[in-house]
């Protein structure tokens, strides 16, 4: 595509180029950004931490394990963007899930069902403070957000734009209550989900999980990378034999001579 230089162009060509640039379909999330008090005031005065002695946390007298930092999370944020900027390798993050039950405040205010911008705040708010928590990551860290089907469609696309749709590593369904929530009146919804997104995907490292004894009876084999099992490509349980299924039965040709599959 050729450059544009609008240097000499006359007002009605610049006009006429604005409009036709407006009417384009553009792929993406877009809300109405709304300005809190909160971010404003970051701006123009520094957080500061302030050690509360009684609360300090430690398994030796001597020696401070963890830190817990207790207030504004964009204060918080802000904060360890001048402490430990590039420094953490896992953030995990359980924000407001934006139900309208008054469940959350916007520049002091509770964000109801009825608010016709209630979007679009949540938006502004995670926005501002999922940009602050990418800031902290290493290159090979990992965020995890916690969401519920409110804002979960949301939420995905606004992390695929600023964590980058090919950082994303997946989504874990976490099932809280098997019985279904009562208050539904449609689809009983037993589960919230946990978006997990990379800072970048060709760094980062996920392991470490702990397997269980039937795990490690079922991978007997190991080869260079992990240890690994064999499953069959017979299908088993219902309708998985021939006579009940005879449709979705087919052979498979194996040439000796060429070493073909068909």
């Amino acid at each position: 595509m050729q450059k544009k230089d609008f240097q000499n162009w006359s007002k009605e060509k610049l006009l006429h180029e604005y409009k036709e640039l407006s009417k384009r379909k553009k792929f993406g999330i877009v809300w109405e950004d709304k300005t809190e008090e909160v971010a404003e005031q970051c701006k123009t005065h520094l957080p500061v931490l302030r050690e509360e002695k009684k609360k300090v946390i430690s398994t030796d007298k001597n020696v401070v394990n963890h830190v817990f930092i207790e207030g504004d999370n964009y204060h918080a944020l802000s904060v360890l963007n001048y402490t430990h900027k590039r420094e953490i390798d896992v953030i995990y993050i359980d924000p407001p899930y934006n139900t309208g039950s008054r469940s959350w405040k916007y520049n002091n205010n509770y964000v109801e069902k009825e608010d016709r911008y209630r979007h679009s705040k949540w938006l502004s708010f995670m926005s501002k403070r999922l940009r602050l928590a990418r800031n902290l990551l290493t290159d090979r860290g990992v965020i995890v957000v916690a969401i519920d089907d409110y804002e979960q469609h949301t939420l995905r696309a606004l992390m695929d734009e600023l964590y980058g749709e090919q950082n994303r590593l997946g989504t874990i369904v976490v099932v809280h209550n098997p019985r279904g929530r009562n208050d539904d009146k449609y689809f009983a919804t037993m589960h919230e989900y946990l978006l997990v997104y990379a800072k970048n995907k060709d760094l980062a490292v996920v392991k470490h999980f702990a397997f269980t004894e039937e795990d490690i009876d079922e991978f007997r084999k190991e080869d260079d990378i992990s240890a690994y099992n064999e499953t069959s490509f017979m299908r088993t349980g219902n309708n998985s034999d021939r006579p009940t299924r005879p449709n979705l039965y087919y052979p498979i040709y194996f040439n000796k001579r060429t070493q073909e599959i068909n």
